[in-house]
């Protein structure tokens, strides 16, 4: 399945993967791949140091 709600995700899934132009850059639990920095400087444009 694919979802862009990161709540919908965080509620229903056991397991992540996350992309980035097609290439998958994260896979684990919603919390590893959520907190993972390559997923939050590709979602979010930050690096996880900047995001504290």
């Amino acid at each position: 399945m694919i979802e862009h709600d990161v709540h919908v995700v965080e509620g229903i899934s056991d397991g992540v993967v996350a992309l980035d132009h097609g290439v998958k850059i994260a896979e684990g639990s919603f919390d590893e791949v959520a907190t993972n920095e390559r997923v939050v400087e590709a979602y979010l444009g930050l690096r996880a140091a900047e995001t504290k």
